[in-house]
C-alpha cells in the first residue's frame, strides 16, 4: 500500500519527542521540539478522528511555556527588524513584478476538466519517474517502503493541502497529504512536501540555526515551490494528464501574481503598524485607507484586500520569494539536466535572514522573473489552443 492511514508509528514518535523535550537543555531545543510535537499531534488528529490533540504547548510546564513565548518573540522580532531594514528594497522589487504582470492577459481556467483517478500502480509509476528525473527515486521509495506518506480523514487547516513533520533532533521526516486521491493534484502536493524533505535534510544540524531557518527566514518555501514547478514541467514535457497540468500551471501563475501584489501592499503600510504587529488587527477598510494613494481605481486594490485572508509578513513573503526564486531555480536545474546540485548556491544562504546578496548571486531580478512568468503564460496559451 502506497499511502498510510494508520497513525500508530506517528503516535510512537510523539511519545519519543515528548521524552526528548523533557531532556532538552536549551531554550532553542525546547522551541524546536515543541514545534515538532505540535505539528505531529495535529497531524495525528487529522489522520485519526478519535485522537484528541494536546492543547498547544500544554505539554510544557508554565515556566517552559514562558521561556518558549519569549524565545519565539525574539525570533519574530528579528524577522520584523530584518524586514523593515530591507523594506524599501522589498517595495521596489515587488512593485516592479506586480506592475509588469498586472496587465498580462489571463487565461480562463477550464472548469470542466475531468480529473482522472489513477490506479495506485500508475500513481506510483508517474511520481517515481518524476523523482527519478531529479535523482530522488530512492528517497521516494524509502518513504513508500517505510510507510511515511500519510493521508487524512479530517482536513488539516484551511488552505493547507499537506505538511511535513520533521524532528530537528533525529532528522526524521514524515509527509501528510490532505485527503489524498490518486490524481496529479495530490501528486503536486506530494512534490511540494518532498521539496520540504529535501530542504530540511540539508540544514547544518545546529538547533540555533534550525530555529533561524524555521522562523526568521523568507527562504523556507523556495525548494518546495521549485519542486512544484519541476513537477508541472515534467507533466507537460511528457504529455501526462495535460488538462490537469494546465490547471496546476494556471493556479501557480494566479498565486504568483497575488502574492506579489500582497507583498507590495504590505510594504506600503507605515512602520508604526508593523513594529508592534498591530497591522494584523486592522480591518480591510483601514488597510485600504493606508495604501489607497499608491493605486488607481483600476488596480482593484480594495476588492483584493477584502478577499485576502492573510497579510502576515512572514507567511506572505515566504511564499512571494518562494515563487520568485523558484522560477529562476527551476530553469537553472533544467539547464543543468535536472541536477539538484544547482541548488548549492541557494543553500549557502538558506539559514540566513533576508539578504539581497542571495538574489544577486542567483541572478534573481524582477525583469528575469517577469520574462519567465510571461513565458509560462505563452505556454499556457499554446496548451489551450
Amino acid at each position: 500500500m502506497l499511502i498510510n492511514d494508520n497513525p500508530k508509528k506517528l503516535l510512537e514518535k510523539l511519545e519519543i519527542a515528548k521524552k526528548q523535550l523533557k531532556n532538552a537543555k536549551t531554550r532553542e531545543e525546547i522551541l524546536a521540539l515543541s514545534n515538532y510535537i505540535y505539528d505531529l499531534d495535529e497531524s495525528i488528529a487529522a489522520i485519526d478522528p478519535t485522537h484528541t490533540p494536546t492543547d498547544k504547548l500544554s505539554f510544557l510546564n508554565d515556566k517552559n511555556n514562558e521561556v518558549l513565548d519569549k524565545k519565539f518573540n525574539v525570533h519574530m522580532d528579528k524577522l520584523m527588524r530584518n524586514f523593515l531594514e530591507n523594506k524599501d528594497f522589498h517595495r521596489d522589487f515587488f512593485e516592479r513584478i506586480y506592475r509588469k504582470t498586472d496587465h498580462e492577459k489571463r487565461i480562463k481556467e477550464d472548469d470542466d476538466i475531468e480529473i482522472t483517478t489513477l490506479s495506485e500502480e500508475d500513481y506510483y509509476n508517474i511520481f517515481f519517474e518524476f523523482m527519478k528525473q531529479i535523482g530522488l527515486e530512492k528517497c521516494f521509495d524509502k518513504f513508500v517502503k517505510t510507510k511515511r506518506i500519510y493521508t487524512t480523514v479530517n482536513s488539516i487547516e484551511e488552505n493547507t493541502l499537506g505538511s511535513t513533520m520533521f524532528n530537528p533532533i533525529t532528522k526524521d521526516s514524515d509527509i501528510l497529504v490532505d485527503d489524498l486521491d490518486y490524481d496529479v493534484f495530490s501528486m503536486f502536493t506530494l512534490a511540494h512536501e518532498f521539496g520540504h524533505v529535501y530542504d530540511l535534510n540539508r540544514f547544518d544540524g545546529s538547533i540555533n540555526n534550525w530555529n533561524t531557518f524555521f522562523y526568521q527566514s523568507f527562504n523556507s518555501e523556495v525548494v518546495s515551490k521549485t519542486f512544484e514547478r519541476l513537477f508541472v514541467d515534467f507533466l507537460l514535457k511528457n504529455n501526462i494528464q495535460v488538462p490537469e497540468a494546465k490547471t496546476l500551471l494556471h493556479d501557480m501563475l494566479d498565486a504568483n501574481y497575488e502574492f506579489a501584489k500582497a507583498s507590495y501592499i504590505i510594504t506600503l503600510i507605515p512602520d508604526v503598524y508593523l513594529l508592534d504587529d498591530s497591522y494584523l488587527g486592522l480591518s480591510p477598510t483601514k488597510v485600504y485607507k493606508l495604501v489607497e494613494r499608491y493605486f488607481s481605481k483600476n488596480d482593484r486594490v480594495r476588492k483584493f484586500i477584502n478577499k485576502c485572508s492573510n497579510l502576515d509578513v512572514k507567511d506572505t513573503f515566504q511564499y512571494s520569494y518562494g515563487d520568485v526564486v523558484s522560477m529562476i531555480l527551476k530553469d537553472r536545474i533544467k539547464d543543468d539536466e535536472y541536477n539538484l546540485d544547482s541548488l548549492k548556491e541557494f543553500f549557502e544562504f538558506r539559514n540566513k535572514p533576508f539578504e539581497t546578496e542571495m538574489l544577486d548571486k542567483l541572478k534573481v531580478t524582477p525583469d528575469r522573473y517577469v520574462k519567465l512568468y510571461k513565458k509560462d503564460i505563452e505556454l499556457l496559451k499554446k496548451q489551450s489552443n
